[in-house]
């Protein structure tokens, strides 16, 4: 008798009805970077630099980068043998068992809870203070971030993110693709921007004696918060095209793609600006 492959001795019942395969390579790749580019470099970066890393932040990012990629091998895997929707639902559910598999879910949803949250609320404070300061409208504070934590400009950003999924794949993957595109021209503009104003004595010390070696670790566990969304490639797996192979390819491109535009983009902005963060770091000293 032929064995059994022990992998899918528990993967859940497939659906009736198959759901449509209409996300393409690139389409995964550009869920993948677009959910996951975003705080990391816009928020997170100029953070980890004034408090933990210094010019070291790149060296944090390739640490936390090299963290994400061995499970995004492990993803890459698992990816390629049970291309299912559910990431890591149905891993756990294939490998272990019904419960922990909730366990899973459970964790899965609220990462994704807690990580649209914090860039919804990025995002809201961010138009406040370009209202207050490029537009001048002192009062947006008050109307905007009403003092009871409440923030309706993050509110309205989710309900239009969750209307948008709502409508099925075909509909949202033209949105992602489009913010995708754009985001990650922003970043490669910053990047080569920064570079214009950059200057090697922004870089010297590489390690700021009041960071440490401590503090880029430190900046490592930070920025792995950045890292936070490439797993989406494996929670649309059901949607898929060819999915065996391009879930895997999907995932390491991803991680190699988000990878080298956070260390660029920490060195140029670094490379611009730190000196101003390490002279006023230790002035306090």
């Amino acid at each position: 008798m032929p064995s059994k492959n022990p992998w899918t001795l528990k993967q859940p019942t497939p659906q009736s009805t198959p759901l449509p395969r209409h996300l393409t390579l690139t389409d995964l790749i550009s869920i993948g970077v677009g959910g996951t580019v975003g705080s990391g470099i816009f928020v997170l970066c100029g953070l980890i630099a004034s408090t933990h890393s210094g010019p070291a932040t790149c060296i944090s990012w390739l640490l936390a980068g090299v963290a994400g990629s061995l499970s995004g091998l492990c993803y890459a895997e698992l990816s390629a043998r049970m291309p299912s929707s559910g990431s890591a639902y149905v891993y756990v559910y294939a490998t272990v068992g019904e419960l922990p598999a909730l366990v899973a879910g459970g964790c899965v949803t609220l990462e994704y809870m807690v990580a649209g949250a914090a860039v919804a609320r990025s995002w809201g404070d961010k138009v406040v203070e370009w209202l207050q300061i490029e537009l001048g409208w002192e009062s947006a504070n008050v109307i905007f971030l009403p003092g009871w934590n409440f923030n309706p400009l993050a509110a309205v950003i989710s309900i239009t993110a969750t209307v948008l999924l709502s409508n099925g794949v075909q509909e949202s993957k033209r949105v992602t693709n489009l913010f995708t595109f754009l985001k990650v021209g922003l970043v490669i503009f910053m990047t080569i921007g920064g570079f214009f104003y950059y200057k090697s004595s922004n870089l010297s010390p590489f390690v700021p004696p009041e960071f440490g070696v401590s503090g880029v670790l430190r900046g490592a566990t930070s920025s792995f918060f950045g890292y936070l969304g490439y797993d989406e490639i494996c929670c649309v797996a059901g949607e898929a095209v060819d999915p065996h192979k391009n879930l895997p390819k999907a995932v390491l491109i991803t991680l190699a793609t988000v990878t080298t535009l956070y260390i660029f983009a920490a060195l140029s902005l670094t490379g611009m600006q730190v000196s101003e963060l390490s002279s006023q770091k230790l002035s306090k000293h």
